[in-house]
């Protein structure tokens, strides 16, 4: 008996093994890699194929070709393989039926089995990881079972989608993260501007010039190929038999060409493309996966004062949503329209590329699909890799910091406000930091125009009242005697170097004072000095800025520079 369990799809120029469903038929092949595991079935050594999983199998191949038929891509059904293995895996190991009328049963087993696993202990399986299996499954065999996705099988489940425990993001992280983003902005512009349609066809390598202080030498060096070709610079004694063999055919690869038929300088297509690409996204915020299925014929532009206004149809909203090019980047997105149309004259998408048969347009891939060879380029030289999803999530926490409205910055990022702050969000140390302050600002009851100096160099109201944790022997605020200003709820502490060096000076001051009891028993300055440095301790512990502060204060202490306010009295007390 012989049975087809090949996929196929019109356009498929490639075979692929793993897309060969009738491995399958026999038990534990889900084990073995698709390319090796027919020599193990020849030699009879997974035994004789289960026929009973015939009808299964061929509802999966009809279906994965009417997926591909439909557009979906070939990345998308390798996925969808591996998922189906993971649970024939599972089928056989837990010796259940493969028959098609019991596939929901068989389902829901699999689900409750991956559930069970991910809340394990010492789990092998993260939640995020099991709910993505059984959502591709549930998607599948909800399809094969005909059934509604009202009632689709992953609701029957008690696999839910695991909330994303977001962590807070100091100022300095967001500093970084800010600083890494704009430092690969840079470059892949300088990067774009470089590899134009003239220096990909000239001679190579290609040199492109990038902003001072960027890579070493100010420059990048791009080969056709990837290959190090590093050792073509050092001394001819230093290069081996196949260098010197190798070098009249690299030299003859190096000319310029009129087309890049029949060279690798489809490589240099590529990268470009990827990383106008990564720009695109920056610069519209739109989604990866709506960025990389736009229609180059489906962008209606309108021009909006010195800016582009598009237009595009938004499968998932099942209406058509809008963007911005903006002025800044109009020009740059001008010159990748030319740049595509010489290369891909007859492209139906925006971001396409070549496969590795030189000149030829990807057939096995509908545009742009990894990023693999930018990225590549940007870590040989050093520059940060920010991902896609990374760099849209960037883009939206600043526009939400900078605007402080929700709801502009989820319209410009094409979402709800809901979306907005269940997915994109970050937790701001530093967009905190000022809500707080905004809020305190608005709610203090001492308004800003009744401030006035105190008398230990901070501000006040001049309405003396004590806080709750004052000691019972300090004496009681009376904007005359300074002490009792350290527990006054009316004081507002100054954020400036003057005042902390003013509050080391006063520290001093009292620690000279307590010396001059000779008691045992604690008294009111001991407690004033310990209130003092406590509050320098928080000015140290705050940020590197506030804790140099601290340190000059105590430097000027040390060398006998008291501050203005306290000077006078130190003076007298030491002589």
């Amino acid at each position: 008996m012989s049975l087809n369990l090949w996929i196929q799809a019109p356009n498929m120029d490639v075979v692929r093994p793993m897309f060969n469903l009738s491995r399958f038929l026999y038990e534990g092949a889900c084990n073995y890699d698709a390319r090796w595991v027919w020599k193990r079935i020849e030699k009879g050594q997974l035994g004789d194929p289960k026929w009973e999983r015939a009808e299964l199998l061929g509802a999966l191949k009809e279906e994965f070709e009417t997926r591909l038929s439909s557009g979906q891509s070939i990345r998308s059904i390798q996925s969808y393989v591996s998922s189906v293995s993971l649970f024939i895996d599972y089928l056989e190991s837990h010796q259940h039926s493969f028959s098609l009328n019991e596939l929901e049963t068989s389902y829901l087993m699999y689900a409750d089995y991956l559930f069970i696993e991910s809340h394990k202990k010492y789990k092998k399986i993260g939640k995020l990881t099991v709910y993505r299996q059984a959502s591709t499954l549930s998607a599948l065999f909800g399809s094969i079972l005909d059934i509604h996705d009202g009632a689709r099988l992953l609701r029957r489940t008690r696999i839910k989608f695991p909330p994303r425990v977001k962590k807070s993001v100091s100022k300095d992280a967001e500093k970084q993260n800010l600083e890494a983003t704009f430092k690969l902005g840079h470059f892949l512009a300088d990067l774009t501007a470089g590899l134009s349609v003239e220096s990909i066809m000239g001679g190579l390598p290609v040199t492109i010039p990038v902003r001072p202080g960027l890579v070493n030498n100010d420059q990048v060096q791009l080969f056709s190929s990837r290959r190090n070709l590093a050792w073509i610079s050092k001394p001819r004694k230093t290069w081996s038999s196949s260098q010197k063999s190798n070098y009249p055919n690299i030299l003859r690869l190096r000319q310029p060409v009129s087309s890049i038929n029949g060279t690798s300088r489809w490589s240099l297509v590529n990268l470009r493309i990827q990383a106008e690409f990564l720009m695109f996204i920056a610069q519209t915020g739109m989604s990866l996966e709506q960025a990389k299925a736009l229609e180059y014929g489906a962008l209606k532009y309108k021009p909006l004062s010195d800016s582009w206004h598009v237009q595009c149809f938004k499968k998932r909203r099942q209406g058509e949503v809008s963007f911005k090019i903006y002025k800044s980047y109009k020009a740059a997105f001008g010159r990748y329209r030319n740049f595509i149309s010489y290369f891909f004259p007859d492209s139906d998408v925006l971001f396409p590329q070549f496969d590795s048969t030189a000149g030829v347009v990807s057939q096995s891939r509908r545009g742009i699909s990894t990023l693999s060879g930018l990225r590549q380029v940007v870590k040989e030289y050093n520059i940060p890799w920010v991902p896609p999803r990374a760099l849209r999530n960037t883009r939206v926490n600043w526009l939400l910091r900078r605007s402080g409205d929700p709801e502009l910055t989820a319209d410009m990022a094409q979402h709800t406000k809901e979306v907005l702050k269940d997915r994109y969000e970050r937790p701001s140390q530093q967009r905190a930091m000022v809500e707080i302050t905004r809020f305190w600002s608005k709610h203090d009851p001492i308004q800003l125009g009744e401030l006035k100096g105190s008398l230990i160099a901070s501000e006040c109201d001049g309405r003396p009242e004590a806080n709750d944790d004052k000691p019972k022997s300090v004496v009681e605020p009376n904007c005359v005697n300074p002490s009792g200003c350290l527990w006054c709820s009316h004081r507002r502490d100054l954020d400036s170097e003057d005042y902390v060096w003013s509050l080391a000076s006063m520290r001093y001051l009292k620690t000279i004072e307590a010396g001059l009891n000779v008691t045992p028993k604690a008294v009111p300055a001991d407690e004033v000095v310990r209130r003092i440095s406590d509050m320098i301790a928080w000015y140290r512990n705050s940020t590197p800025e506030r804790a140099q502060w601290v340190f000059e204060a105590e430097q000027r202490i040390a060398e006998g520079a008291y501050h203005s306010n306290w000077s006078p009295i130190i003076e007298f007390l030491e002589s």
